[in-house]
């Protein structure tokens, strides 16, 4: 098991307001350029402080997810964020001081194979994730 990076960097959409968001940046590199042929965005960005704080505590794991065990939504229709639109999301759990993205999926059904897993070390990633606040 090889222990990855993790980091998130601030995207502005300088063309529509209020649709900024955070990108997850995994050992240097774009999960939203691998996963941009969905038409999602990550799920971090726009939204009332309560909707962010909700977020972070479902990926920090002090929140149970929407969809329901362990199962956390990370990329969102960006329209309007519905998950009834559509989504991306992972199994997120800690294990052995670390934080494991795995098994994703778009939608319910479909199975992405080429994402993941990923295991991050858990105090690098609870700030990473904490400093989008």
């Amino acid at each position: 098991m090889k222990l990855n990076t993790f980091s998130t960097k601030l995207i502005l959409n300088t063309d529509i307001p209020n649709k900024s968001f955070y990108d997850f940046v995994i050992d240097g590199k774009s999960l939203l350029d691998l996963l941009k042929k969905h038409e999602y965005i990550p799920c971090i960005g726009p939204g009332t402080n309560n909707y962010k704080q909700e977020l972070i505590e479902e990926l920090t794991l002090k929140k149970l997810s929407k969809l329901g065990g362990n199962r956390y939504p990370l990329f969102i229709c960006a329209d309007c964020g519905d998950l009834n639109c559509g989504f991306v999301s992972a199994i997120i759990e800690e294990e052995h001081n670390m934080i494991v993205w795995r098994d994703f999926k778009k939608g319910d059904p479909m199975k992405l194979t080429h994402v993941g897993p990923y295991y991050f070390e858990k105090n690098n990633y609870m700030k990473n994730i904490l400093n989008t606040l």
